[in-house]
Protein backbone atom coordinates (compact mmCIF):
# COMPACT_ATOMS: atom_id res chain seq x y z
CA UNK A 1 0.00 0.00 0.00
CA UNK A 2 3.43 2.23 0.76
CA UNK A 3 4.46 1.73 -2.27
CA UNK A 4 1.34 2.39 -4.62
CA UNK A 5 0.75 5.65 -2.77
CA UNK A 6 4.67 6.61 -3.20
CA UNK A 7 4.40 5.72 -7.02
CA UNK A 8 1.28 7.99 -7.31
CA UNK A 9 2.76 11.12 -5.70
CA UNK A 10 5.43 10.47 -7.68
CA UNK A 11 3.72 10.17 -11.08
CA UNK A 12 1.78 13.38 -10.00
CA UNK A 13 4.39 15.29 -9.81
CA UNK A 14 6.36 13.93 -12.47
CA UNK A 15 2.97 14.53 -14.97
CA UNK A 16 3.81 18.43 -15.31
CA UNK A 17 7.68 18.16 -16.19
CA UNK A 18 6.38 15.30 -18.34
CA UNK A 19 3.73 17.71 -20.52
CA UNK A 20 5.84 20.25 -20.38
CA UNK A 21 8.63 18.54 -22.36
CA UNK A 22 6.10 17.66 -24.83
CA UNK A 23 4.84 21.54 -24.95
CA UNK A 24 6.07 23.51 -28.00
CA UNK A 25 9.15 25.97 -27.78
CA UNK A 26 7.29 28.78 -29.15
CA UNK A 27 4.44 31.09 -27.55
CA UNK A 28 2.58 34.00 -29.45
CA UNK A 29 0.55 36.45 -28.08
CA UNK A 30 -1.15 39.51 -29.34
CA UNK A 31 -2.99 42.43 -27.33
CA UNK A 32 -4.82 45.52 -28.44
CA UNK A 33 -6.20 48.37 -26.59
CA UNK A 34 -6.74 52.10 -26.98
CA UNK A 35 -6.50 55.08 -24.60
CA UNK A 36 -7.80 57.77 -24.50
CA UNK A 37 -4.67 59.82 -24.61
CA UNK A 38 -2.14 60.85 -27.66
CA UNK A 39 0.20 58.82 -28.79
CA UNK A 40 3.06 60.71 -27.26
CA UNK A 41 1.50 60.59 -23.98
CA UNK A 42 1.60 56.70 -24.31
CA UNK A 43 5.21 56.67 -25.73
CA UNK A 44 6.53 58.92 -23.02
CA UNK A 45 4.02 56.24 -20.20
CA UNK A 46 6.35 53.01 -21.80
CA UNK A 47 9.39 54.87 -20.81
CA UNK A 48 8.38 54.39 -17.45
CA UNK A 49 9.36 50.96 -16.78
CA UNK A 50 10.00 51.17 -13.09
CA UNK A 51 5.63 51.83 -13.15
CA UNK A 52 5.22 48.78 -15.59
CA UNK A 53 7.98 46.41 -15.63
CA UNK A 54 7.86 43.57 -18.44
CA UNK A 55 7.47 40.91 -15.42
CA UNK A 56 4.40 42.84 -14.00
CA UNK A 57 4.11 42.14 -10.27
CA UNK A 58 6.19 39.75 -10.01
CA UNK A 59 9.13 42.68 -9.57
CA UNK A 60 11.13 42.68 -7.08
CA UNK A 61 13.51 45.23 -7.78
CA UNK A 62 14.88 47.21 -11.12
CA UNK A 63 18.35 47.84 -11.85
CA UNK A 64 18.74 50.48 -15.21
CA UNK A 65 21.82 49.83 -17.23
CA UNK A 66 23.22 51.19 -19.75
CA UNK A 67 21.91 52.96 -22.47
CA UNK A 68 22.89 51.17 -25.99
CA UNK A 69 22.92 53.46 -28.69
CA UNK A 70 20.24 55.91 -26.86
CA UNK A 71 17.52 53.25 -25.83
CA UNK A 72 17.43 51.95 -22.24
CA UNK A 73 18.17 48.49 -20.62
CA UNK A 74 17.80 47.34 -17.53
CA UNK A 75 17.08 44.44 -15.20
CA UNK A 76 14.28 43.07 -13.22
CA UNK A 77 14.36 40.94 -10.44
CA UNK A 78 11.76 38.50 -9.40
CA UNK A 79 13.47 37.54 -6.05
CA UNK A 80 14.72 33.70 -5.24
CA UNK A 81 17.27 34.44 -7.81
CA UNK A 82 16.01 34.65 -11.26
CA UNK A 83 16.72 37.96 -12.64
CA UNK A 84 15.40 38.99 -16.40
CA UNK A 85 17.36 41.15 -18.67
CA UNK A 86 15.46 43.82 -20.84
CA UNK A 87 17.11 46.03 -24.22
CA UNK A 88 15.41 48.10 -26.24
CA UNK A 89 16.35 46.94 -29.67
CA UNK A 90 14.29 49.25 -31.93
CA UNK A 91 12.53 51.91 -31.28
CA UNK A 92 11.01 55.01 -33.45
CA UNK A 93 9.45 57.61 -31.22
CA UNK A 94 6.64 57.89 -31.00
CA UNK A 95 5.16 55.19 -33.25
CA UNK A 96 7.30 51.69 -32.73
CA UNK A 97 9.30 50.08 -29.93
CA UNK A 98 10.75 46.23 -29.56
CA UNK A 99 12.15 44.95 -26.29
CA UNK A 100 13.67 41.89 -25.85
CA UNK A 101 13.52 40.05 -22.70
CA UNK A 102 16.16 37.00 -21.30
CA UNK A 103 16.52 35.13 -18.30
CA UNK A 104 19.16 33.75 -16.61
CA UNK A 105 17.46 30.86 -14.97
CA UNK A 106 15.41 29.60 -17.00
CA UNK A 107 16.36 29.45 -21.17
CA UNK A 108 14.11 31.79 -22.19
CA UNK A 109 13.70 35.11 -24.59
CA UNK A 110 10.60 37.36 -25.15
CA UNK A 111 10.63 40.00 -28.19
CA UNK A 112 7.56 42.58 -27.61
CA UNK A 113 6.58 44.90 -30.13
CA UNK A 114 4.88 47.77 -29.72
CA UNK A 115 3.06 49.50 -32.28
CA UNK A 116 1.13 53.07 -31.34
CA UNK A 117 -1.21 54.81 -34.24
CA UNK A 118 -3.73 57.59 -33.59
CA UNK A 119 -7.40 56.61 -33.32
CA UNK A 120 -10.46 58.03 -32.86
CA UNK A 121 -10.58 57.48 -28.48
CA UNK A 122 -6.85 58.82 -28.62
CA UNK A 123 -4.33 56.12 -29.66
CA UNK A 124 -4.40 52.38 -30.41
CA UNK A 125 -1.49 50.33 -29.19
CA UNK A 126 -1.11 46.65 -30.65
CA UNK A 127 1.73 44.57 -28.52
CA UNK A 128 2.69 41.49 -29.61
CA UNK A 129 4.91 38.86 -28.40
CA UNK A 130 6.95 36.12 -29.01
CA UNK A 131 8.35 33.51 -26.40
CA UNK A 132 10.64 30.95 -26.81
CA UNK A 133 11.21 28.40 -24.13
CA UNK A 134 14.34 26.34 -25.58
CA UNK A 135 15.22 23.26 -23.50
CA UNK A 136 16.94 23.68 -20.21
CA UNK A 137 16.90 22.00 -16.48
CA UNK A 138 14.00 20.33 -15.16
CA UNK A 139 12.36 24.31 -14.56
CA UNK A 140 11.73 24.73 -18.43
CA UNK A 141 8.98 21.97 -18.69
CA UNK A 142 7.88 22.90 -15.31
CA UNK A 143 7.51 26.98 -16.40
CA UNK A 144 6.20 25.72 -20.04
CA UNK A 145 2.65 24.27 -18.24
CA UNK A 146 2.68 27.02 -15.96
CA UNK A 147 3.01 30.12 -18.06
CA UNK A 148 0.14 28.47 -20.33
CA UNK A 149 -2.21 27.52 -17.42
CA UNK A 150 -1.45 31.16 -16.47
CA UNK A 151 -2.91 32.60 -19.58
CA UNK A 152 0.28 32.09 -21.99
CA UNK A 153 1.89 34.95 -23.45
CA UNK A 154 -1.32 37.20 -24.06
CA UNK A 155 -2.06 37.39 -20.58
CA UNK A 156 1.49 38.98 -20.09
CA UNK A 157 0.51 41.50 -22.39
CA UNK A 158 -2.45 42.42 -21.02
CA UNK A 159 -0.94 43.31 -17.50
CA UNK A 160 1.61 45.49 -19.31
CA UNK A 161 -1.06 47.31 -21.33
CA UNK A 162 -3.25 47.56 -18.16
CA UNK A 163 -0.27 48.65 -16.08
CA UNK A 164 0.28 51.48 -19.01
CA UNK A 165 -3.45 52.59 -18.31
CA UNK A 166 -2.48 53.26 -14.72
CA UNK A 167 0.50 55.04 -15.43
CA UNK A 168 -1.70 56.86 -17.69
CA UNK A 169 -4.84 57.39 -15.01
CA UNK A 170 -7.44 55.74 -18.12
CA UNK A 171 -8.49 52.56 -19.01
CA UNK A 172 -7.69 50.28 -21.60
CA UNK A 173 -9.91 49.33 -23.87
CA UNK A 174 -9.66 46.26 -25.68
CA UNK A 175 -9.93 45.76 -29.31
CA UNK A 176 -13.43 43.84 -28.90
CA UNK A 177 -14.96 46.70 -26.43
CA UNK A 178 -13.57 49.25 -28.71
CA UNK A 179 -16.50 51.42 -30.31
CA UNK A 180 -15.98 54.05 -33.43
CA UNK A 181 -17.23 57.31 -32.73
CA UNK A 182 -20.28 58.02 -34.86
CA UNK A 183 -19.89 59.73 -38.04
CA UNK A 184 -20.21 63.61 -38.02
CA UNK A 185 -23.35 65.13 -39.45
CA UNK A 186 -22.56 66.90 -42.09
CA UNK A 187 -25.67 69.10 -42.03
Amino acid sequence: MIMWTFVTIAAVMALPVIIGFLMPVRYEGRSVVEYERSPQDVWDALQDVEAHPMTGVMMKSLEELPDEDGRPAWKEDMGHGEVITVTTTEQEPPHRMIRMMSSGAINMTSRWEYTLEPSDQGCRVTLAGITDIERGTWHTPVFRVMMVVGGGVKKGLDIQLDMVASTLGVEAQRAATIRPKPPRSTQ
